[in-house]
């Protein structure tokens, strides 16, 4: 799975270690200001119409997140809990 030392692998198991309402309060301001800015550069939005969809594309875009992660840390429990016992060879 990864170095268990790693910076990495350290932030994705405190952040599967976050209750849902947590990741929810930490990743709808990024994801919002994320598409906000998308919107007004790239895609030549006007101001009131990228905070709207900004908004909008921010909540999607961590419901999303929140539903991937809870399967993905159960999965990797799983794997962990099962990796530690002895192959019966």
């Amino acid at each position: 799975m990864g170095d268990p030392q790693s910076w990495r692998f350290r932030l994705v198991l405190w952040w599967e270690g976050l209750e849902t309402w947590r990741q929810l309060l930490i990743s709808f301001p990024v994801f919002a200001a994320l598409t906000l800015f998308i919107n007004i550069g790239p895609f030549n939005q006007p101001l009131l119409r990228s905070i709207f969809y900004g908004l909008f594309e921010g909540a999607v875009l961590s419901g999303m997140l929140a539903a991937i992660v809870v399967p993905s840390a159960g999965a990797r429990s799983a794997v962990m809990v099962f990796s530690d016992h002895v192959p019966l060879t």
